[in-house]
């Protein structure tokens, strides 16, 4: 039985306006991501890289064009359905971890379930979810670092944290926007190491890198050039 594809881009525009300008950052962007590749988007800097991650990511909309995600067009969709979608069926990895200094790194791991549970469900499932988090934890390789908070760790250390986070509601795709941009080569890798581990489990996973070196560890690379996608982008 054929399975659809996890990532449908097909025909996506995206504009900003700067006051009386018009910025143009995606001009007809069609692409597609089969379940279980591990695809890279490499451009020069502003060419739309971030942009399009953010649009599959539901965390912005495009002006015209169409996604799928999972076989489920998501482009007019609520913005409620756009939120449960994120939370459920997609991961984020950030170059700056985006994560929380108060929290520990196993309450940074939490988060994604701690923000889709109502409060009384939550009292009754809080262990689950904490030996969920730590399970996760412990396979990115920080079984000891449970009760650190995000300042004492280090670069690479930060990154697992938000793998493990993106991971904890175990999403279909797992979107990562210059994970290894902020790491020193030698914890970059890995950083690549862990994702293609990760990839190797059937997990689909579109990542932006600047980095040609990083892009050429994924199944497929495509290019955006100039708000374009050079090619078919298949």
């Amino acid at each position: 039985m054929s399975r659809s594809p996890a990532i449908i881009v097909q025909g996506v525009h995206k504009t900003y306006k700067l006051g009386r300008q018009e910025l143009h950052v995606l001009q007809n962007v069609d692409c597609q991501v089969e379940q279980g590749e591990f695809v890279s988007i490499v451009g020069a800097s502003g060419s739309g890289k971030s942009t399009l991650l953010h649009l599959v990511g539901l965390l912005d909309r495009s002006d015209e064009g169409h996604i799928a995600l999972s076989g489920q067009d998501v482009s007019e969709l609520s913005f409620r359905a756009r939120n449960r979608i994120r939370c459920h069926d997609i991961g984020f990895v950030f170059q700056f971890y985006h994560l929380f200094s108060e929290l520990t790194v196993l309450g940074n791991a939490m988060l994604p379930a701690m923000v889709d549970t109502p409060l009384l469900q939550w009292m009754s499932k809080r262990k689950h979810y904490r030996e969920k988090a730590t399970a996760v934890l412990e396979e990115v390789g920080l079984a000891d670092r449970l009760k650190h908070r995000p300042r004492e760790l280090s670069g690479g250390e930060r990154q697992r944290v938000a793998i493990a986070r993106a991971l904890m509601n175990e999403p279909d795709i797992l979107l990562a926007d210059e994970p290894t941009g902020n790491l020193d080569s030698k914890t970059g890798a890995k950083i690549m190491k862990l994702l293609n581990r990760y990839n190797e489990k059937g997990q689909t996973i579109l990542m932006v890198t600047h980095d040609s070196k990083i892009a050429a560890q994924t199944d497929r690379v495509m290019h955006l050039v100039d708000g374009r996608m050079a090619g078919d982008g298949s």
